[in-house]
């Protein structure tokens, strides 16, 4: 190509020309303000837009139970805090891994939200098949919701009268103790075993389908002791048929509040009772998790929610972060480990 003048060999050299490293350090600096300034701008549009839509509920429990009728009852409390409604979806199985794998592959927009449950915590540390999901690595906690707390129950027929009686009938009769439970696994199983690791006692295991039926033969004198949910075991505790020995936490169940906790029972290592957190898919906007996160501490301020959650047998909290919620599940992984090795408690 033939260049007819000067003018013109300016304007082919700056068209072919390489960038210099000055062109470049000015346009990667330019790229990093719009950026930031970008995001800054997103932010604040996302807190202030987010909900739009209804956020769906994920429920790991079936239709119909306490802790079914609880996230609910959190769903219908948050709706109006956000101006959304809450549409809670029931995905049940496998302690609560099904459930917990349809949020944690979720798009992480704030639009689908789980109900877990600590059972997770002791559920990711057995042997067996391995969770799909990593418990504090594949969620974004947004704060704990509320406890249950168990209540050692042995018959009114039985001559035990506290709870250290109980551990010296494991200790010198281990042969004629039994205990049941709502399943291999359950809450209930795991108190039990609690109870043995930290006594250095022994009793025999009777796993049931449910608490219900393991409850029917504790009444029926078939068997020693039950971990029993304060809701199943209050009013027979009340009318005399049952003893409650200890509640299963650092502070009296408001539920049976004549039950003296497990430190004033002597037994003080005995914390066991499973709780239940909100969470979303990791990677939610900050923006989004903030604006859940107020709106659960404003509903766990709400005495009417306070009251109908106690109903249930749920304890709430008065207040919550994602720090602390972190924190407690990493400790049940921790604590739970040993009770489950000696157990020797699998996964199915």
């Amino acid at each position: 190509m033939k260049i007819s003048n000067t003018r013109e060999a300016g304007v082919q050299t700056a068209f072919f020309a390489r960038p210099t490293w000055h062109t470049w350090a000015r346009s990667a600096r330019l790229k990093v303000a719009f950026g930031v300034l970008s995001c800054c701008a997103v932010v604040p549009a996302i807190a202030q837009t987010y909900p739009n839509q209804p956020i769906s509920l994920i429920i790991p429990f079936t239709v119909g139970g306490p802790t079914d009728a609880a996230a609910r009852i959190l769903g219908e409390y948050l709706a109006p805090k956000l101006g959304q409604p809450f549409v809670p979806e029931n995905r049940a199985g496998a302690s609560g891994v099904i459930g917990g794998s349809i949020v944690a592959k979720a798009v992480p927009n704030g639009y689908t939200l789980f109900f877990g449950s600590s059972i997770l915590a002791t559920r990711a540390i057995m042997p067996g098949p391995a969770m799909p999901f990593d418990l504090l690595k594949d969620f974004e906690i947004i704060g704990k919701i509320a406890r249950s707390d168990a209540i050692v129950t042995v018959p009114s027929a039985l001559n035990i009268s506290d709870l250290r009686s109980l551990v010296n009938l494991m200790r010198t009769q281990p042969d004629k103790t039994q205990f049941g439970s709502a399943g291999i696994g359950t809450q209930g199983h795991l108190a039990g075993e609690l109870m043995k690791y930290s006594t250095k006692t022994t009793a025999t295991h009777v796993p049931y389908k449910g608490e219900s039926a393991a409850l029917l033969d504790l009444l029926g004198n078939r068997m020693t002791f039950l971990m029993c949910t304060p809701m199943s075991c209050a009013p027979r505790i009340q009318d005399g048929t049952l003893k409650g020995l200890a509640v299963t936490a650092k502070v009296r169940s408001k539920i049976a509040p004549d039950v003296p906790t497990v430190a004033e029972a002597g037994v003080p290592d005995l914390i066991a009772g499973p709780w239940w957190f909100l969470a979303a898919p990791k990677g939610t906007p900050r923006a989004v998790l903030d604006k859940l996160s107020t709106a659960l501490n404003q509903v766990l301020s709400d005495d009417t929610f306070k009251k109908r959650l106690l109903a249930l047998g749920l304890e709430t909290e008065s207040s919550t972060s994602s720090a602390a919620v972190r924190a407690e599940l990493q400790s049940d992984m921790e604590r739970w480990s040993p009770i489950i090795k000696a157990a020797n408690i699998t996964a199915d």
